[in-house]
């Protein structure tokens, strides 16, 4: 216990082919969603040093961590070959694990991997749920000495070989920070000097770069255009709720 043991393992698993006519009907798709999405919202978004600033790029942040998380998720129950290798496939549990960051009352949107409070929340929320995980993982077509690296009392284990073994989970880390920043950049700096348009593309290029980084075993690059749309949706909702105006409430007599 305590140290992985990577045993030789047979592929009982049979890799999914892609389908031509479903991926033409995937990009269709996506660009339906570029052509048709106003970001013209983006040019009411806060500024720093204004009340709104903090809890309105929170809400961003969070509703695209979330995403993330989730089609990570996706990715993992629909590639489960991925647990013949307990090394790559740790990282990505734990991170699914990860509570999506709240923020902190500055300028921390994400888990800065430079920031040790910051990487201790993100350890600490993973430990929550990391073994509620494991024990909904499907590994019942897998080898018995496969299957045991996945045991729901190995929870702390697989988190403290994360702990020692960072470099992945840092990615993915990483590249959350890396979009949030380019969300703000594209928001306070770019948008008033280029103008909206323009600085679409740069936003578009730098998610299809980031998502592109994410990890060695998945590519979110399909992702970039959903990426956005969530962005956008979750800045109209904060600055929809913000601009309600509470009704009085009567005196009691």
């Amino acid at each position: 216990m305590g140290e992985l043991i990577m045993m030789p393992v047979r592929n009982t698993l049979e890799e999914k082919k892609p389908v031509a006519a479903q991926a033409t009907v995937v990009e269709f798709k996506r660009e339906e969603i570029r052509q048709d999405m106003d970001l013209s919202v983006w040019k009411k978004a806060p500024r720093e040093r204004t009340a709104a600033y903090f809890p309105t790029y929170s809400v961003v942040s969070k509703a695209m961590q979330t995403a993330m998380r989730g089609w990570v998720r996706e990715w993992f129950a629909a590639n489960q070959e991925v647990l013949l290798r307990p090394k790559s496939a740790y990282p990505i549990l734990v991170y699914v694990c990860t509570h999506p960051f709240s923020g902190r009352p500055t300028n921390m949107f994400t888990y800065d991997i430079q920031q040790t409070e910051a990487l201790d929340r993100a350890f600490a929320s993973a430990a929550v749920r990391l073994g509620r995980e494991l024990k909904e993982l499907d590994t019942q077509d897998l080898a018995w000495f496969t299957r045991e690296h996945y045991f729901a009392y190995r929870s702390k284990e697989i988190l403290k070989y994360v702990i020692k073994n960072r470099r992945q989970l840092y990615k993915m880390l990483n590249v959350e920070t890396v979009l949030m920043d380019s969300i703000l950049k594209f928001a306070i700096i770019d948008i008033p000097a280029l103008g909206l348009d323009a600085s679409s593309v740069i936003l578009r290029r730098a998610f299809a770069t980031q998502l592109r980084r994410f990890s060695d075993e998945l590519d979110l690059t399909p992702r970039v255009e959903e990426l956005l749309r969530i962005a956008t949706e979750a800045l109209k909702s904060k600055l929809s709720n913000d601009s309600v105006i509470p009704m009085p409430q009567p005196i009691a007599a």
